[in-house]
């Protein structure tokens, strides 16, 4: 059996050319995202934002933020924890699993959006520089809506609208 009795050919399309991009964007360094708009490239794969608070308090927040918005905290990974267990000293980095069942449930109801689960749940990334600058990073969703089927795209537009409101309540 192939993968186009499984999977229908455009859902196919798609996801060959949202990988495309990603393996693109690995090879590429990662630009600011005033820097690849002005120079009229392919859309900024990760959303930044800046915390005006420290890490812990931004981490605490966040926590709090996507309870109250009734979403599901699934996983956390202290990846300075995990690489100073192995020798490294990073930075802290927390990259958390968050998770609402409404849009999730409204993607993997439909076997022919289930390919999209890969790209599932939504991460979001909380870091903090050298400097002591503390970010909240999280993947593009309108430059990957762009590549999927228009059921999909407009779930995933609506969960980015929400984890937006997140991420602004975390940070204030």
């Amino acid at each position: 059996m192939t993968a186009t009795n499984l999977i229908p050919v455009a859902m196919l399309r798609r996801l060959s050319a949202l990988m495309l991009a990603v393996a693109l964007m690995a090879a590429a360094s990662v630009m600011p995202q005033a820097a690849a708009a002005d120079a009229g490239e392919m859309p900024q794969m990760v959303q930044l934002v800046q915390s005006p608070k420290n890490f812990p308090e931004t981490v605490d927040a966040f926590r709090t933020e996507v309870a109250n918005a009734g979403w599901s905290l699934l996983n956390e990974n202290n990846m300075a924890g995990v690489l100073s267990a192995r020798g490294y000293t990073i930075d802290p980095v927390i990259i958390f699993d968050v998770c609402s069942g409404r849009f999730s449930a409204q993607i993997l109801e439909h076997d022919e959006a289930r390919p999209v689960s890969a790209f599932m749940p939504c991460r979001v990334s909380i870091y903090q520089t050298s400097e002591g600058d503390v970010f909240i990073a999280r993947m593009n969703t309108a430059a990957f809506a762009a590549m999927m089927d228009p059921m999909v795209a407009e779930v995933m537009i609506a969960s980015d609208s929400e984890i937006s409101q997140i991420i602004d309540a975390a940070i204030r």
